[in-house]
């Protein structure tokens, strides 16, 4: 395997493809709820969980151990402001994360750790532009205009609170002698002049709703009143700022008086962004074999912990280390279940050699017509992709993806789109949709494939 740009799911693949090549092993369900662990209420062995598919619960007994795995919890509303002290992050990764896991983890007693940590990503110190709730923030990781001139940002009283122009590590900026993630406001603001928003028009704009999100005001005061914050904190910063700019140093936050530019008269400008969450790294304790730990520190018999279900970060994060929480931590979780007594309940043979991820990898029950034919590609973020084309007299009439694994979000919009563009435009060399890059090459090779070989 080899990457063809960043965010291709080229280990997703990897793995994906270990898991076909021993589909006669191992089970694959979609849209299965995990509800509860079972339990013995005398010993406090789990011996199985209860799943929920397709409406019915399942209890699902385990020979040797169960092993959870279930993600974050930033998409649960209650568990971030809890424990992470914000109101709404928006996440940038899966949007199905919402704490299971942990709730059942403490249903048989175990111990929480890590709980107040988490990993960002994105714009300035790991932001997007504002994003309606339930759905996942589109990652832009570099807007020209939005850190160099005049412009800055602001907190929820009109003031800066951050170095805009300094890098940011999985959302962590240097803070006196510390990466610490900025705690977070209501309305955090980039705020910017006329010839600043004049340099952003001259520029690529990475997203494509900018324009349209944008705040107007002739005055400082009116743009803070049209934002809900201070307009005599606003006002102040931006005379704070326009005196640091002409002066040459920012004393307030270090910011390289090259890249500062005092504000000119009016039109001014403002734009909302988003606090992003890439994931969380709380959940249940576990120890050096992986075992998850109950409040007094024993292990819970026959259960274990990978992944950023319990990160072994505390405070900080290390980058590539949720990847190598799974797979170090899922490693040493599956040989130490393994190495365990066969407990004596066993699962019914009938939920057994249930791989939904084969049966999605199946194609021999499509229906072609006439002109029609079939295309595939590997380049989507969730694995085969498939096209049905209607191809005659050297045009494509007709581009239908039949079959996909793509995200329910970004991921959709290129599905709706990018056959569409290919159809107007007679030709697979059309723009891709920002934010699904890997769906759209995906949707395109696949066009081309059927073309090639009908």
């Amino acid at each position: 395997m080899v990457h063809n740009g960043w965010f291709d799911a080229a280990l997703w693949k990897i793995l994906r493809q270990k898991i076909l090549d021993r589909k006669d092993k191992i089970d694959v369900w979609y849209n299965a709820r995990g509800l509860h662990l079972i339990q013995d209420p005398i010993s406090k062995t789990i011996k199985g969980a209860q799943i929920l598919k397709t409406g019915q619960k399942i209890n699902v007994f385990a020979k040797k151990g169960v092993i959870l795995t279930t993600g974050g919890f930033e998409n649960n509303k209650e568990m971030v402001q809890n424990y992470l002290g914000a109101s709404k992050l928006s996440p940038l990764g899966s949007i199905y994360n919402k704490g299971d896991g942990i709730k059942i983890a403490q249903e048989v007693g175990a111990k929480l750790w890590h709980m107040h940590n988490y990993e960002s990503l994105g714009l300035l110190h790991g932001l997007s532009f504002d994003t309606p709730e339930g759905e996942r923030s589109e990652l832009i990781l570099s807007f020209p205009g939005l850190n160099n001139g005049s412009v800055f940002m602001i907190a929820d009283d009109g003031k800066r609170y951050f170095n805009e122009t300094e890098s940011n590590r999985h959302g962590h900026i240097f803070s006196h002698s510390m990466w610490r993630i900025p705690r977070t406001n209501e309305k955090p603001y980039i705020i910017f002049d006329q010839k600043q928003y004049e340099y952003i028009q001259d520029n690529p704009i990475p997203y494509d709703q900018f324009n349209e999100k944008l705040v107007k005001a002739d005055t400082i005061s009116e743009l803070a009143e049209k934002i809900g914050v201070s307009a005599t904190g606003l006002e102040e910063q931006v005379a704070l700022f326009n005196q640091e700019a002409n002066d040459g140093r920012d004393v307030q936050f270090g910011r390289d008086s090259k890249t500062m530019k005092a504000f000119s008269e009016g039109p001014y400008y403002a734009i909302k962004m988003m606090y992003n969450v890439l994931n969380t790294q709380g959940g249940p304790q576990r120890n050096v074999k992986a075992e998850i730990l109950n409040v007094n520190d024993e292990p819970i018999p026959h259960l274990y912990g990978a992944g950023e279900l319990g990160g072994i970060c505390a405070n900080q994060y290390q980058g590539g280390g949720n990847l190598a929480e799974c797979l170090i931590w899922g490693k040493i979780a599956g040989e130490q279940a393994a190495a365990n007594e066969s407990l004596d309940e066993t699962a019914s043979d009938k939920y057994n050699g249930i791989n939904e991820l084969v049966d999605g990898n199946k194609v021999d029950d499509i229906e072609l017509g006439k002109d029609q034919y079939l295309g595939s590609s590997e380049a989507g973020i969730g694995g085969k992709l498939v096209v049905r084309v209607t191809y005659s007299d050297n045009a494509i009439k007709k581009v239908e993806v039949v079959q996909d694994h793509e995200s329910e979000d970004v991921g959709k919009r290129a599905l709706e789109l990018i056959p569409q563009r290919i159809v107007e435009k007679n030709s697979v060399d059309v723009d891709a949709i920002s934010g699904a890059s890997a769906t759209s090459r995906a949707i395109k090779e696949a066009v081309k494939d059927a073309i090639e070989n009908r």
